[in-house]
């Protein structure tokens, strides 16, 4: 059924491209989807980030959305859409089968398997996607939080000067068609995410602070704090939430991948290579055993880069239609 959901998903998607907001539903859809064949290929912790990427990602993307038009101009002809079409066929089934013959290849002794021999020996934890990325590939997800921080900085750098120029322009004679609520912050979704805000973090610290033994991690939890943070901005407006804010965007970007650099240097006057973990065992009365590895450390910075390259799109965009809200509302330039 999940599957049969998926493939009509995606077809939708195809023929309503020129709505884009229809289309955004479907492909929440189609990402749903694909959290529950992650948890049908006993993979939670694809399954959660999968979740708490989309609704990051669709949030955003509504937000984007709303200062776009309806539909959008059509750009290539019929003949044109026929080939690309047939590209994306041939593309899509190649790619499929790749993917087919990957995963049911007969099991070999490799990477794969040296990780999941090594994962509590080596890295202290009994979660193998985790300490694969915070240990054995520590230096490939530092690389990866760096590009997602610069691609925060991106995002800023190109929606930072949208109010001056020919952009600013268009945007003081931008009038939205959508049909606004007579509440701008209703009253029941205010109070939901009011109460929410301290059982999501909770959650997302939770998350956290297993993700070396059990699904979760350092991503994961940043994707649920961003989530917490993203509905204060939608029920409460921006102006409330900003006021709030302890820590800005570019400061908790920087600070993520400072932590995350310092936990791999840390390593080296003890004579051992960058990024080189270490864990060990501890005991403390009525709390008895428990576990603590320098991966940790290495985990908040991934968390911090996460959550503030998340929030700095949310600021941009919300800036960007808050002028044009204003302007709309007041009939005079922000």
């Amino acid at each position: 059924m999940a599957w049969a959901a998926l493939v009509v998903a995606t077809v939708a998607v195809l023929a309503v491209d020129r709505r884009r907001y229809l289309a955004l539903i479907f492909i929440s859809v189609i990402g749903l989807v694909m959290a529950l064949a992650f948890i049908h290929l006993s993979a939670p912790d694809l399954a959660l980030t999968q979740i708490a990427v989309e609704v990051v990602t669709i949030l955003l993307m509504l937000l984007a959305l709303h200062l776009l038009p309806g539909g959008p101009p059509r750009l290539s002809g019929v003949t044109r859409r026929v080939r690309d079409g047939a590209i994306a066929v041939v593309g899509g089934i190649g790619t499929g089968w790749l993917a087919w013959a990957i995963m049911t290849r007969p099991e070999r002794a490799g990477i794969s398997r040296f990780h999941w021999e090594n994962s509590y020996t080596g890295g202290g934890g009994t979660n193998v996607v985790n300490v694969t990325l915070v240990d054995f590939r520590a230096f490939d997800t530092l690389g990866e939080i760096i590009v997602l921080g610069i691609a925060g900085l991106a995002i800023y750098a190109l929606l930072e000067p949208a109010a001056r120029g020919a952009a600013g322009r268009r945007l003081r004679t931008w009038r939205s068609d959508d049909r606004h609520s007579p509440e701008r912050h209703p009253m029941m979704f205010l109070m939901a995410t009011r109460l929410l805000l301290p059982l999501a973090l909770l959650v997302g610290s939770y998350i956290f602070l297993r993700g070396h033994n059990q699904p979760g991690g350092g991503f994961i939890a940043a994707l649920v704090f961003s989530i917490a943070i993203l509905l204060q901005y939608l029920a409460s407006g921006f102006d409330w939430t900003d006021e709030r804010r302890k820590f800005g965007e570019h400061a908790l970007i920087g600070a993520g991948v400072l932590i995350a650099v310092a936990t791999g240097a840390g390593a080296l006057p003890f004579g051992a290579p960058f990024l080189s973990s270490s864990f060990g065992h501890f005991h403390l009365p009525l709390i008895g055993e428990f576990e603590l590895a320098t991966a940790m450390l290495f985990d908040l910075g991934v968390a911090c880069v996460v959550v503030g390259a998340v929030m700095m799109a949310l600021a941009q965009l919300a800036h960007v239609a808050q002028r044009a809200a204003r302007h709309d509302d007041d009939g005079e330039p922000a």
